[in-house]
C-alpha cells in the first residue's frame, strides 16, 4: 500500500510557493472560439482577509479554435502604476508554455526558458540571485497557464466525479509538483452555471496548506471567480497576497 510520508518543512514552504504558482496557471481559462481572435478581460484582486482591492491585472490573449497561442499579463496597483507583466507562448507545448513573469516592485523574474522531450527548464531570478533547473518532463505535466487548457479540457470528467492528477512545473521554486483537482458543486454565478472546483496538493501536505478554489463557466468555458493565494507578491511582506479575484469581461 502506497502512504504519503512525512515532509521537510523546506519542502513544506516550497509546496506554498506552489500553490501561489498555481494561482497564475489557472485564473486564464479561455471561452470557447470557432476561429483565430484576440481576447481581451480584466481580473480585479480583493484581500481574503480585509476586503481591500490588491491589484488588477489587464489580459490580451490571442486564441485559435479555442486554443491560447500567446499572450500578455499586465498588472496594476490600485491607484494606476504597472507592477509586472507576463508573456506567454504555447507554439512549442499545449500544456506548458515558453513565458517570463516580472514584478517590478518587488524585483522578482520567472519563466520557462527551453522546453524538449526529456525536460523543461526554468529559471528564477530574486533580488538579483539567478536559480535555474531541467526539470524532468513527466506525462501530464503543465506549466503556469497551460493549467488552465488542461483542465478545461477535463470538465467533463470532473462533471463526472473523477478527480484530476497533474504535475506543475513552479519555476519560482525550480521545481514541480503533484497535484489534484476535483469538482465541489454546481454554482450559479450572476445568472450564468458554473462549476466550482478544489485544486490542492497531491500529498498530506494538503492537510496544512489551504486548497484554491475556482468557479468555471460550463457553458463558454471561462473564469468567473478564484479564491486563495495568488502569484504576485505584497512589496511590504515580500509574501503572496491571499485574494479573492473576479473577472470581468467586455
Amino acid at each position: 500500500m502506497h502512504m504519503d510520508m512525512p515532509v521537510p518543512m523546506r519542502r513544506t514552504r516550497a509546496a506554498w510557493f506552489a500553490c501561489a504558482a498555481l494561482y497564475g496557471a489557472l485564473i486564464t481559462a479561455p471561452c470557447v472560439a470557432s476561429a483565430a481572435e484576440t481576447q481581451r478581460f480584466t481580473t480585479a484582486a480583493h484581500d481574503l482577509k480585509t476586503g481591500r482591492l490588491v491589484y488588477t491585472e489587464s489580459y490580451e490573449v490571442q486564441v485559435d479554435n479555442g486554443r491560447w497561442v500567446s499572450g500578455t499579463t499586465r498588472y496594476f496597483l490600485p491607484d494606476g502604476a504597472s507592477i509586472g507583466e507576463r508573456k506567454f507562448d504555447f507554439s512549442t507545448d499545449r500544456y506548458v508554455p515558453i513565458y517570463t513573469l516580472d514584478q517590478s516592485n518587488v524585483e522578482y523574474h520567472e519563466g520557462v526558458g527551453r522546453i524538449d522531450a526529456q525536460h523543461v527548464d526554468v529559471f528564477m531570478v530574486r533580488d538579483g540571485h539567478r536559480q535555474t533547473a531541467s526539470l524532468t518532463r513527466v506525462p501530464n505535466m503543465v506549466a503556469d497557464c497551460g493549467s488552465q487548457a488542461y483542465v478545461v479540457e477535463h470538465l467533463d470528467q470532473l462533471e463526472a466525479g473523477a478527480t484530476l492528477h497533474f504535475t506543475l512545473a513552479v519555476a519560482g521554486k525550480t521545481d514541480s509538483f503533484r497535484l489534484r483537482a476535483r469538482k465541489l458543486a454546481d454554482v450559479d454565478v450572476n445568472g450564468r452555471k458554473a462549476m466550482r472546483v478544489r485544486i490542492e496538493l497531491d500529498s498530506l501536505l494538503r492537510l496544512i496548506l489551504p486548497p484554491l478554489e475556482l468557479t468555471i463557466d460550463t457553458g463558454n468555458k471561462r473564469m468567473l471567480e478564484y479564491s486563495g493565494i495568488t502569484n504576485l507578491k505584497d512589496p511590504a511582506t515580500r509574501k503572496a497576497y491571499s485574494a479573492k479575484i473576479t473577472f470581468i469581461y467586455k
